[in-house]
């Protein structure tokens, strides 16, 4: 398997639940102090996390949710955010300039800021009130069930998280189950015209990100992403026999919304690939935590898809052209 190392990826993703107890009592703090609503923002693919949560508090919680783009929130604003509101953000290298304005927006009127920062000694670290070390869904799970829980809507977050970190250790057999068909899809369409990327419910937060942040700001490749609901509101018609269509499934209520895509797309279409969550093995994960990880299992597929999509584009994931080159 090209650039694998499965000790490092377990090794990864362990960390990311390094932070359990601190984490914990971050959100138990805030509970006990208490807030009026939650305000997740970010910008690029840390929103993509945010509409991620988003649909898995809407069937669990009353509490208020918002998933906030940071240039949208210091433009716009909005009169449900007070100094009562919580907000989080999440960003790798602690300065995204964005969401930086939307925290001092926030401390201005005296709201509590929790920070997922990569980078220690950063302005979003040190502006946070609560400081937490990274961003994954590791952590967001973490964080924002234990909200839920709190509220006397999520008694089995001690369950969940018992299954939560069995995951690190079932990534590479996701990886390795996941091998063949990454490189076959970027063998064949790496240098597509256009890839047209759909997926549903706590999935279309990654299917979007994916699209944005690998193939166009990684590999330079035009893509097209739509959720399977809005599908058959316009993107259907530009679908043409040749034309390469990617569905990222999860296992949540919205998977029928996939299959209906994908029914039809097979009456159109002759390149329709499939990277299914419930096709991979998770030995010792309980059933009805499936569609919640979804998220993370798919990492661990599109982790070899990137892979691939590299050597076959024979373009490093790390150049640029103009994203933090250019002043924009």
């Amino acid at each position: 398997m090209l650039k694998y190392d499965p000790a490092k990826m377990v090794e990864r993703f362990k960390g990311c639940l390094a932070n359990k107890k601190e984490i914990i009592e971050i959100a138990d703090k805030v509970s006990q102090e208490g807030f009026s609503n939650i305000f997740f923002i970010g910008v690029g693919g840390t929103i993509t996390y945010a509409w991620s949560i988003q649909e898995i508090l809407k069937p669990l919680t009353t509490l208020e949710y918002y998933a906030e783009h940071a240039a949208d929130f210091n433009t716009l604003g909005s009169k449900k955010f007070t100094k009562d509101s919580l907000i989080v953000v999440s960003s790798s290298t602690g300065d995204t300039k964005e969401v930086v304005e939307a925290v001092d927006k926030a401390k201005a009127i005296g709201a509590r800021v929790v920070g997922f920062v990569d980078t220690p000694g950063t302005p979003l670290a040190e502006k946070a009130d609560y400081y937490i070390p990274g961003g994954s869904y590791y952590r967001y799970y973490t964080f924002f069930l234990r909200l839920v829980h709190n509220n006397g809507e999520y008694p089995e977050f001690d369950e969940m998280y018992a299954n939560l970190e069995k995951l690190p250790e079932l990534m590479p057999t996701v990886a390795e189950a996941a091998e063949k068909d990454a490189e076959e899809f970027a063998r064949i369409h790496r240098d597509d015209a256009i890839q047209y990327l759909i997926g549903s419910g706590n999935m279309w937060g990654p299917t979007y990100s994916y699209a944005m942040c690998i193939m166009e700001e990684m590999q330079w490749m035009r893509t097209k992403s739509v959720t399977a609901g809005d599908f058959f509101h316009g993107t259907l018609e530009v679908i043409g026999r040749d034309d390469s269509v990617i569905l990222f499934y999860g296992e949540d209520a919205t998977r029928p919304q996939m299959e209906r895509a994908e029914k039809f797309l097979h009456t159109i279409c002759k390149n329709v690939t499939v990277f299914d969550t419930a096709k991979y093995e998770l030995p010792g994960i309980d059933k009805k935590f499936r569609g919640l990880f979804s998220p993370i299992v798919l990492g661990g597929i599109t982790g070899r898809i990137g892979v691939y999509l590299e050597e076959y584009g024979k373009h490093p994931m790390p150049i640029r052209r103009y994203y933090r080159k250019l002043d924009y």
